[in-house]
């Protein structure tokens, strides 16, 4: 009965909601700092350590102006986020190809793992709860016909580089933020002159002056399993603007750092199958040892209501 079950199953068409891997970003934001310990320290300065005027004149035989050196400690702790599904060997001996139930039990295991880490990215560095620099939300909203959106994002660079001497070199966005922007009359005006295409996240780069802008995009369900569905974008219509490094560095400022153990599979990511011979299945797990982590609060601007 299985068995002929099984070979009436198609194999030329098939419904899988699987999402492009492409549109999780959460672990993208921060750049990735590779470490080889789980968990560590790592030092920190005082702003106010770089930014006062504190040298004089020394009268001779005197001593010079002098201050403490301001250096401190924070630290990380790269934590196993994972998650398994074990497929039963009636499917992986019987499943006709091209089929394969191993890999797509590779494939969603990924996205789930995927789908925690945009949740928790959202939930804790693109809500008002945050503790970044925070903008006042524009006076006049962004989906409003006569509001000032490039005003408004330059008084954001503005105060962000008036307090710590660096302007935001990255955007992240939600996509009704982006829909809104890309269409707005003050952009299309702005770039009439010089380009005659659709407006991309590349080309509105180039006019906020920032090396690149992410427009959080990935949905999921947060019904409980079996309850009516409950489908949105994970992230909100917020903004956020941020300064971060290219490379992880002991002198270069970032607003944050995504801290990934290499003790571990390829920056602390693996998946792996165990043979599970009392059930008649073999499990597929994945695990991510990483810690994404805000650096310095005050190297990003939050907006949480740039719409109506």
């Amino acid at each position: 009965m299985l068995q002929s079950a099984y070979t009436k199953t198609l194999t030329n068409v098939g419904l899988k909601y699987m999402q492009d891997p492409m549109k999780f970003k959460a672990t993208k934001i921060f750049p990735m700092c590779p470490v080889n310990l789980m968990s560590s320290t790592f030092p920190t300065y005082d702003k106010e350590y770089w930014f006062k005027n504190e040298a004089g004149i020394r009268t001779p035989g005197t001593e010079s102006t002098g201050s403490r050196h301001g250096r401190g400690t924070s630290s990380y702790i790269c934590q196993d986020v994972s998650h398994h599904e074990d497929v039963a060997e009636e499917y992986i001996k019987n499943d006709p190809e091209p089929l394969n139930p191993l890999k797509s039990a590779t494939r969603r295991v990924s996205q789930i793992i995927s789908t925690f880490d945009e949740v928790d990215w959202s939930t804790r560095f693109f809500t008002s709860g945050s503790s970044w620099g925070t903008g006042a939300a524009p006076s006049t909203k962004w989906d409003v016909t006569d509001s000032t959106p490039l005003e408004d994002i330059d008084a954001y660079k503005r105060g962000m580089e008036s307090t710590t001497s660096f302007e935001p070199n990255k955007i992240v966005m939600g996509k009704g933020v982006f829909d809104i922007l890309k269409r707005h009359p003050q952009v299309k005006e702005q770039i009439k002159y010089t380009s005659a295409a659709n407006v991309t996240r590349e080309l509105l780069a180039r006019l906020f002056e920032v090396d690149s802008i992410t427009v959080l995009t990935a949905v999921y369900d947060a019904a409980a399993y079996g309850a009516a569905a409950s489908m949105d974008y994970i992230a909100g219509d917020h903004f956020l603007m941020l300064h971060v490094t290219d490379t992880p560095s002991l002198e270069a400022p970032s607003a944050g750092y995504n801290f990934a153990w290499t003790g571990y599979g390829s920056n602390g990511y693996k998946v792996k199958t165990i043979e599970l011979e009392t059930r008649g299945a073999t499990r597929v797990e994945a695990h991510n040892y990483h810690d994404m982590r805000m650096i310095a609060a005050d190297l990003a601007v939050y907006v949480d209501a740039p719409l109506t």
